[in-house]
């Protein structure tokens, strides 16, 4: 299994940074939270990006300089999104995305995952439906490009929030995490997610410290109880199944 991920920074997906053999790729919290749900018994039993680590070339990581850079042919019609211009954005980088990933997949004769990361970044003056319409044209946009294994991953209003709740709910399982999702995503807030994770942890959530969080298992995926992650996980779910599925 091949993992392609495009994410904003290194406090999510991840980063590459110079290495002796010229780059390396360093996963951050939200793709070892990836690692973890693929790696279950029931679906891959091992960890790619412990695999990668050892030498395995099994992640393809693309800045949003590199996905900015990509150039694949585009639909000669591409259909216009009604809700903004920036979702007509992410349906086109999703397209992007998919036919970089469909090409991984024929190049090494391999079944491919890609995960398209994007915060909503949601305010308390931002509309509810901004994390739902910038979901769905990524989805929009893995269609567009015929990839069938292409994941949105879009937290609510920000990856903090999923963090949050990992911590909450380790701590007490049935404790309700729903009303993180209506948090304001600006780190200038009061009420900021960031400065409430870096509370919690008495100690500054770097993507170091908040990626061996699920490295460890300290947050466990399993117990996160949000519904843009329950969304997430859906699509890696239906992208796991679709991978299996012999490229056309």
């Amino acid at each position: 299994m091949i993992l392609v991920l495009s994410g904003e920074g290194p406090s999510d997906l991840g980063a590459r940074r110079p290495s002796e053999a010229g780059w390396e790729f360093v996963p951050g919290p939200m793709a070892w939270i990836v690692d973890k749900l693929l790696g279950r018994p029931d679906k891959l039993d091992y960890s790619v990006l412990d695999g990668h680590a050892s030498g395995y070339d099994w992640v393809y990581f693309l800045s949003e300089t590199d996905l900015g850079a990509l150039r694949y042919p585009r639909p000669r019609v591409f259909p216009r999104d009604q809700s903004s211009f920036g979702n007509q954005y992410f349906r086109a980088a999703a397209d992007q995305l998919g036919k970089h990933a469909q090409a991984v997949a024929i190049e090494r004769s391999d079944s491919v995952i890609a995960v398209f990361f994007r915060d909503s970044d949601g305010t308390n003056s931002a509309p509810k439906t901004l994390w739902e319409s910038k979901f769905q044209s990524m989805k929009a946009g893995f269609e567009l490009a015929g990839f069938r294994s292409g994941v949105p991953m879009v937290p609510r209003p920000k990856s903090e929030a999923w963090m949050l709740c990992g911590l909450l709910k380790s701590e007490d399982a049935v404790k309700d995490c729903n009303w993180l999702e209506d948090e304001p995503g600006n780190d200038a807030s009061p009420k900021s997610l960031k400065g409430q994770l870096e509370k919690h942890l008495n100690c500054e959530p770097t993507s170091e410290v908040q990626a061996e969080l699920v490295r460890t298992g300290k947050i466990d995926p399993a117990l996160i109880d949000l519904k843009s992650f329950k969304e997430f996980c859906e699509s890696l779910d239906q992208a796991y199944s679709n991978s299996a599925v012999p490229l056309s």
